[in-house]
């Protein structure tokens, strides 16, 4: 029995020797290599990170309009609003999570300060964007206020004033100067008070409107969408030669594998 395994011993070390031995071997790590690379499933999470981008593109287009709305003082629907920023927060939030999370499983993924930029750019929107909301309501309640007294000036007073008014609804810059007209300066001085105080408030309003209507967020998120496409593209064209190189190395292998069985036969 020992004289048998040491004969079968002597056989697997003299086999293991020769060099068709190391080529099938070689050739089977290859191919399972290449089997390895063509399961890796990122097209698929790539296409999903891109589906979840888009997705926050059209609820922060959604979000603007109603705020467009809460703007002009129409149908205006801060807690539609609400809603609306805290959907976009936690995309924002949930997105630069994944992304650490995939890098740390070593798939490629888009540089931490693309990442950085989209989520803190999202956050500050998010924050100006409730804040605007809850300042314009109250706004527009002085609004109302000062509309309401109106109806007893003169009609050529309150034709004025309500130019003024509309204009600030409609988010212009006006002022009320009372030193060119003197119908307006003949106002009382708390009304041209009030006047004065609702007009400053839309000035800070408006300048806050314009930072709100900065597409920042639109532009990193869409930076973040050609990375994946890029990466997808790259992925796509890698796979379509697995399968060349898998069929080739397969047909390496049988012919090695029948050479082996032939030499040993010899």
């Amino acid at each position: 029995m020992d004289l048998k395994n040491k004969s079968l011993a002597d056989t697997f070390n003299s086999r293991i020797k020769t060099p068709w031995v190391w080529l099938v071997l070689a050739i089977t790590v290859g191919l399972t290599v290449l089997f390895y690379f063509s399961q890796k499933p990122q097209i698929i999470m790539y296409s999903r990170y891109m589906k979840n981008l888009s997705e926050y593109q059209l609820q922060e287009s959604y979000a603007m309009r109603a705020m467009d709305r809460i703007r002009i003082g129409y149908d205006a629907d801060t807690v539609v609003v609400q809603a609306m920023t805290m959907t976009m927060r936690e995309m924002a939030v949930s997105f630069s999570r994944e992304m650490a999370e995939i890098k740390n499983l070593g798939v490629q993924a888009p540089s931490d300060g693309a990442v950085e930029r989209f989520e803190k750019e999202v956050l500050s929107k998010v924050a100006v964007m409730r804040r605007y909301a809850s300042t314009r309501t109250a706004w527009f309640a002085d609004f109302d206020k000062l509309n309401d007294k109106v109806l007893d000036a003169e009609p050529s007073v309150q034709h004025k004033l309500r130019h003024l008014l509309d204009s600030a609804r409609a988010g212009h810059l006006v002022y009320l100067n009372s030193g060119n007209d003197p119908e307006i300066a003949a106002l009382p001085d708390s009304l041209k008070s009030e006047f004065s105080a609702l007009f400053r408030n839309n000035e800070e309003l408006t300048m806050a409107w314009s930072r709100l209507s900065s597409d920042m967020a639109i532009m990193y998120s869409e930076d973040l969408v050609q990375f994946f496409r890029a990466g997808n593209l790259n992925e796509i064209s890698l796979k379509s030669k697995i399968p060349m190189a898998f069929y080739f190395l397969s047909l390496v292998l049988l012919l090695s594998t029948f050479f082996f069985i032939f030499r040993s036969r010899q």
